[in-house]
């Protein structure tokens, strides 16, 4: 077994200390197996258990534990994939990128299209084009044409199997395909011509669909707009390009977001991290985004697309499809008690969820439901997406960097898997892509915290996310946790059966999930994830 590790000095020992998982056992290393790491470097050690002790020998030194580069690269290896990519699958990529566009395609290229994404965006995979009509809209959604270039079974294929999806740390990616094809022949950048594939879908002016159509095209997008100068546009502060485009799709993906409301959509509100890098890509500053009208703009639109292409391989050979269960009535009863010790006193039931998280405008409140919810997967059985409110949903809009969606455009042009080697492939990239994302949060906490080494000593307003019976966690301002350790609470503090309160009797003090607080940072270990918090005052 290979484990991501800093190497630290035990005395005249050298210990691999194990990073990003659970169990951080201590693993002995002779001098020998160091290949010349020193104290400090992240390393990757393969490990054996002997009757005594864990051993191990380290197999590459990746470099200082106090570079966050370095730390992403350990972070990467933790779950088996890279930026980089073997020969074959490179030289692969090379040869298939020169591949020509069918004369079958539909030629787009003049129809006005735009992509909408964030300004340190790596990959297009998705472009729009929107115009009003005299009874509703016309949408065309253009999907890079992935499967144009990767063939089944053949290296770059296998390789993208296997990864699953890409995945994203600060300001460095690895991606599901080489970049001759993700960065370059795929990608949908403006003035460029590219095969793509296009859903094309009347509307009425109230969003409905009416008709839709699924056919291979060619494209050229006029413009590479981003989400921050598309909310500026729509703010009436700024200019964009393809103006018209932008507005009328606004007002559609309004209209949209209304009916999804309607049919019970789950809106939970979210944040992510967003980093500004200097010139050798190491973190700087961070940001908490959330939800804006312009990233809606792209959600609303892509739902709508993933929805029309899931009734369209239904019957087709396979066809995989993204589902969400419904929540478990043991889980939807444990969440009304942690709901009602909170002072909330709404029973939650699967159809006002969604009700409770924008009445309560927490987002403490939100992580309760979030986890009460069952994990969504990859499956070739068309259960239905309970967050979404759809019976028919799958993912098509993104195959430079999702797999899943490499396998729905093969079933739509008839080359799709069956059988059960269509259930072990779901299966595994819906392993992939958990594992992946827990990389990525493990990623956005260490940064988060590796900018606030400097900060020792000041104070931060927070609130709470999670109660233990060791303590309260708290997601600060600038979005990592923290923990305060009941050790620096007065008196004796006792967790409650909700699971959400921590509570000391004799002082008759209490501290709730969704209770805001101002803290300070006492101590600080990005390596291990790890902020140490004292509540300074209640806010």
């Amino acid at each position: 077994m290979i484990l991501p590790a800093v190497l630290v000095r035990r005395g005249k020992y050298s210990i691999a200390d194990p990073l990003f998982v659970e169990e951080r056992r201590p693993v002995l290393v002779a001098r020998r197996a160091r290949r010349g790491a020193e104290a400090g470097d992240l390393v990757l050690v393969d490990v054996h258990e002997t009757r005594r002790s864990l051993r191990g020998e380290v197999v590459r030194v990746i470099g200082t534990s106090e570079d966050p580069r370095n730390v992403y690269e350990a972070l990467f290896a933790s779950i088996g994939t890279s930026p980089r990519f073997p020969r074959r699958v490179e030289e692969e990529a090379e040869k298939v990128a020169g591949r020509g566009f069918s004369e079958r395609r539909k030629d787009l290229r003049a129809l006005p299209t735009v992509t909408i994404d964030g300004e340190d965006a790596m990959d297009f995979d998705d472009a729009i084009s929107v115009e009003r009509t005299s009874d509703g809209y016309r949408v065309w959604v253009h999907i890079a044409d992935v499967t144009h270039y990767v063939d089944p079974e053949g290296a770059l294929d296998l390789e993208a199997a296997r990864r699953g999806n890409s995945v994203y740390l600060p300001g460095r990616v690895a991606p599901m395909l080489p970049a001759r094809l993700s960065a370059d022949v795929c990608s949908l950048v403006p003035g460029a011509e590219r095969a793509a594939v296009t859903v094309e879908m009347d509307l009425d002016h109230s969003g409905a669909v009416r008709e839709s159509r699924i056919y291979r095209s060619r494209i050229a997008s006029d413009a590479r707009l981003t989400y921050e100068g598309v909310d500026a546009f729509l703010r009436g502060e700024g200019r964009i390009e393809q103006p018209r485009l932008v507005t009328e799709a606004h007002e559609l993906a309004r209209r949209l977001k209304t009916r999804a409301a309607v049919r019970g959509k789950l809106e939970l509100e979210s944040r992510e991290p967003e980093y500004e890098l200097d010139d050798d890509g190491v973190p700087i500053s961070a940001r908490m985004r959330g939800a804006s009208p312009a990233r809606e703009l792209i959600e609303e639109l892509m739902i709508l697309a993933n929805e029309q292409v899931a009734m369209e391989i239904i019957d087709r050979p396979g066809g995989i499809f993204r589902v969400h269960e419904r929540p478990e009535a043991q889980a939807l009863e444990e969440l009304g008690r942690q709901l009602d010790a909170i002072g909330l006193a709404d029973e939650p039931s699967p159809e006002n969820l969604s009700v409770i998280a924008q009445k309560a405008k927490s987002g403490a409140v939100g992580y309760l439901i979030l986890r009460s919810l069952p994990r969504a997967y990859y499956s070739p059985s068309n259960v239905g997406h309970f967050g979404l409110a759809l019976e028919n949903y799958t993912h098509f809009t993104s195959p430079i960097r999702r797999y899943a969606d490499i396998l729905v455009h093969r079933a739509l042009f008839g080359c799709g898997r069956s059988g059960e080697d269509l259930w072990e492939i779901a299966e595994h990239i819906s392993e992939r892509e958990f594992r992946s994302m827990i990389c990525e949060r493990t990623a956005d906490e260490y940064t988060l915290m590796w900018l606030m080494r400097d900060r020792v000593g000041e104070t931060f307003e927070g609130v709470v996310v999670s109660t233990t019976s060791f303590g309260l966690f708290v997601e600060l301002e600038s979005g990592a946790t923290g923990l305060v350790h009941v050790s620096k609470l007065p008196g004796w503090w006792e967790l409650d059966e909700s699971g959400v309160v921590l509570s000391n009797d004799e002082i008759g003090a209490s501290y709730r999930v969704g209770d805001r607080v101002l803290v300070e940072l006492l101590d600080v270990f990005p390596l291990y994830q790890r902020a140490e918090l004292r509540v300074v005052k209640r806010l």
